[in-house]
């Protein structure tokens, strides 16, 4: 069995610090990677870290948030439990992050809705991403600590800040509804 853990170790990244909310997890990669120097396993919250302010380089995500996410009903709205849940996370590795380090997050979720999340200027990062895969995309979001948002990221944080006006809120629930209206019609 082969992980991005494994894969980057013999890539030759061999100083890798691995968590998970699951110590069964922890346990079985721990003992399965007890033969490389260098990669250490953590049980831990990703919400509440226990490393020091400022202590990697990089932070790589791949699909924690997209599980954070598992019960949302919809991709338009996240519950406040949620939302609260993945502001946690998100300034946790933000706090974690040194001067000038990266924060990449790979997810199958869209950058209308991804971006969402991380365009706070509080994370003190910028935000840039790519699309990969024909048909099933995925994407690799990366923040760099200690940028600026990008002028059109620090507008997409103003009207979150702001809320939807009640316009807006009408236009996305008739979208929906024109979704729903749409499979109707389609013949058996």
């Amino acid at each position: 069995i082969f992980s991005l853990s494994g894969d980057m170790y013999e890539a030759g990244y061999h100083s890798i610090t691995n968590i998970d909310y699951s110590s069964v997890c922890i346990s079985t990669r721990s003992s399965m990677y007890s033969s490389c120097p260098g990669m250490t396993w953590h049980q831990m919250d990703v919400r509440q870290l226990s490393f020091s302010d400022a202590s990697f380089d990089v932070i790589l995500e791949k699909a924690t948030l997209d599980a954070m996410m598992v019960e949302e009903k919809s991709p338009w709205e996240v519950s406040p439990d949620t939302a609260c849940f993945i502001h946690q996370a998100l300034s946790e590795i933000s706090r974690c992050l040194k001067p000038g380090g990266r924060f990449v997050s790979i997810t199958f979720a869209q950058p209308f809705f991804r971006k969402r999340l991380y365009a706070r200027s509080e994370y003190d990062w910028s935000i840039r991403h790519q699309s990969y895969g024909e048909g099933f995309e995925y994407f690799v979001f990366v923040m760099t600590k200690g940028e600026e948002l990008s002028t059109q990221d620090a507008a997409l944080e103003k009207s979150l800040l702001e809320g939807p006006s009640p316009a807006a809120a009408s236009a996305v629930s008739l979208q929906q509804e024109d979704k729903e209206d749409f499979l109707s019609y389609i013949d058996p």
